[in-house]
């Protein structure tokens, strides 16, 4: 009990290491937020880009899904901040959070498009024939089937795009992975740091998916009760 007293105390109090911990968490949300909400938009223009009408852009936007899918997280960052951005002043905080878009909108892009493609076209043309326009078929006919259909693996790329901002301590952020590591080259005990970076991010991970699960038992309820 003595020696578990110890650990806390000095992986913790001393030298106020909590604030490492903090200022990690916080670190670890805006990026995961950050990247996350961006890689939203850029997912959705380039699901849009996949379904125009113009054959090069449909190709234009499968290069650009298939090169970020295809790199690793981590090589991808490094990249970005040392070669393309090497000789610029960018804060190294927003060059990741550019790759972490990236990244994540390619994926995302995937997602609502295998979504889009659950959507029977013969729906679209039954509502088009009762007198709906385009936009009006696809707000009240394909829109709902298709929320339905990536909201499960939008939440899995939530999380998943959380977990990816663990490598980011490579580029000296400090993430909570990084906070851990770092205090635990000072205590010269990893038992505690990383336990508690562990907890952190599976709790993370629980309330996002308990979010989610409110959010479409809410939705659901809101559909059957028009």
């Amino acid at each position: 009990m003595d020696d578990l007293r110890y650990t806390l105390y000095v992986t913790f109090v001393r030298e106020d290491r909590y604030l490492f911990f903090l200022n990690g968490l916080g670190i670890t949300l805006l990026l995961t937020f950050a990247s996350f909400l961006l890689g939203t938009a850029l997912g959705i223009a380039l699901c849009a880009a996949l379904r125009a009408r113009q054959a090069w852009l449909r190709r234009a936007a499968r290069i650009i899904m298939s090169f970020f899918m295809g790199i690793p997280t981590l090589v991808l960052l490094m990249v970005l901040a040392y070669v393309v951005f090497g000789a610029s002043v960018l804060p190294v905080l927003w060059i990741v959070i550019l790759g972490l878009t990236l990244r994540s909108g390619a994926y995302l892009a995937e997602i609502f498009d295998t979504a889009l493609n659950t959507v029977a076209p013969g729906e679209l043309e039954a509502a088009r024939t009762l007198g709906m326009t385009r936009w009006q078929a696809f707000r009240y006919v394909a829109l709902p089937q298709t929320v339905d259909a990536a909201l499960p693996l939008y939440q899995n790329q939530f999380i998943a795009g959380m977990q990816e901002t663990s490598v980011v301590g490579y580029l000296a952020v400090v993430d909570m992975t990084r906070a851990a590591s770092i205090v635990s080259s000072r205590t010269m005990d990893a038992f505690a740091g990383l336990i508690t970076v562990t907890i952190l991010y599976f709790f993370i991970g629980a309330v996002v998916k308990l979010c989610f699960r409110l959010a479409t038992t809410r939705r659901h309820q809101g559909v059957e009760t028009a």
